[in-house]
């Protein structure tokens, strides 16, 4: 648990975990290069044998500070996990094949605190909704030390306040414990004291790096260690976003924090403490939807209908990636067949989309499913996801997804995703 400053007792007893000492994670290890495609213990879940794409990565092989592109420091705030944040490489550096993220109690001139640590985060440069994280890393041991590798919502108020938006606990460590956390925190399992209900704690290697994953689906977050599944949340048949926040983007952040909240205070001959990381991974799933993002530069599998406007792949206007779909002109579809899918069946379509100008619009929709064909609107001047549900027919096994413009304007679509819930 990160946003809140303070822990009570209660909620201190649901998230102990332990842990022994490790090698200096000073040294350089080895990395571990292995594919996501390989065979797993027969324990884990079959989706890890699931086709994936890697989106995102960082092995952390360069020395000096880290790759701006991609990450950015965790600013130093008020939550206890954010009290000693120190953005400088003295508390995050790369070492030739490791991110070390560091904290210790040298006294720094014009920086009155008693302790610093380091952060860093993907906010603002990288964040997705749905897909798989690994992270392979090892961490010291010691009073009052506290590494974590978390997720927080893009927009952090989507639905409220924390924890009302969510936070996914992909590893937390506190002290000379033996085991780690997995956590999720939500409106319905976090109680008013910071603690939750949807936690697991878990030995592992403390002698070695361990890899901590996700596997995000719009209908589970599965926690991992060493590929093996730990616990899975699951979304609720007509959830709310009480206990379910998790349909945005999330962003990724590895931090050594501690001597406040759950660790508690520091033995200062336990310092310093380290986490390193040797690499973090995203992928997302390989989707039956072709195309989604149109860096293949070619509708196809895509097909369009214009009869009064125009449908075009541009290398302008891209949520990510380099490219983007355009409908200009008049009215203009964009549609793909899906096939393959089972009857009686909830599946969810959506992506990103945005209009040129406000009084605007477009739509994401689906048909010709079994059912009767739903949309949803696009009129923001900046790309929002948007999606929408459906249930094939008793007999139906493929559907029609499409973005839509009806009139005179401009729209853009990207990152397009499907997937069965």
């Amino acid at each position: 648990m990160k946003m809140m400053n303070l822990l009570m007792g209660s909620s201190i007893l649901l998230f102990s975990c332990s842990k022994a000492l490790q090698p200096s994670p000073d040294l350089a290890g080895s990395k571990n290069l292995q594919s996501s495609t390989l065979a797993q213990s027969a324990t884990t879940l079959t989706s890890l044998s699931a086709t994936w794409d890697l989106v995102f990565a960082d092995e952390f092989n360069s020395s000096g500070s880290f790759d701006t592109s991609k990450w950015t420091y965790c600013p130093r705030q008020s939550p206890a996990w954010a009290k000693y944040l120190t953005s400088t490489t003295d508390y995050v550096a790369q070492n030739g094949t490791d991110l070390v993220l560091k904290m210790d109690n040298a006294v720094i001139a014009g920086d009155a605190v008693p302790y610093h640590s380091g952060g860093i985060q993907t906010s603002t440069k990288f964040s997705f909704l749905y897909g798989k994280v690994e992270v392979r890393a090892k961490f010291k041991q010691g009073q009052g030390s506290w590494p974590a590798i978390w997720m927080m919502p893009e927009t952090p108020v989507a639905y409220g306040g924390w924890p009302n938006s969510g936070e996914i606990d992909i590893m937390e460590h506190v002290n000379y414990e033996n085991s780690m956390h997995q956590t999720i925190h939500n409106a319905s399992v976090t109680s008013a004291s910071g603690g939750s209900s949807a936690t697991k704690t878990t030995a592992y290697n403390t002698a070695d790096y361990n890899i901590y994953g996700i596997i995000w689906s719009p209908s589970s977050i599965q926690f991992y260690v060493n590929n093996v599944l730990q616990y899975t949340y699951n979304r609720a048949a007509g959830a709310t976003s009480s206990q379910w926040p998790f349909d945005k983007p999330f962003y990724l952040i590895l931090n050594q924090s501690g001597g406040a909240g759950w660790p508690g205070a520091i033995t200062n001959a336990d310092l310093p403490f380290n986490m390193n990381v040797d690499y973090i991974r995203v992928y997302k799933e390989v989707p039956v939807l072709g195309n989604p993002g149109f860096e293949d530069a070619a509708l196809a599998p895509w097909g369009n209908w214009n009869p009064a406007g125009n449908t075009a792949v541009v290398t302008t206007n891209f949520r990510s990636g380099t490219k983007a779909i355009r409908q200009q002109g008049g009215e203009t579809s964009l549609e793909q067949v899906i096939t393959g899918l089972s009857p009686n069946t909830t599946y969810v379509f959506g992506g990103y989309g945005k209009v040129s100008a406000a009084g605007e619009s477009a739509m994401f929709g689906v048909k010709n499913y079994g059912g009767a064909a739903v949309n949803t609107a696009i009129t923001a001047t900046s790309y929002t996801n948007s999606s929408l549900t459906f249930t094939t027919g008793a007999t139906n096994s493929s559907v029609t997804v499409y973005m839509y413009k009806p009139v005179a304007g401009t729209a853009y679509g990207d990152d397009f995703y499907f997937n069965k819930l």
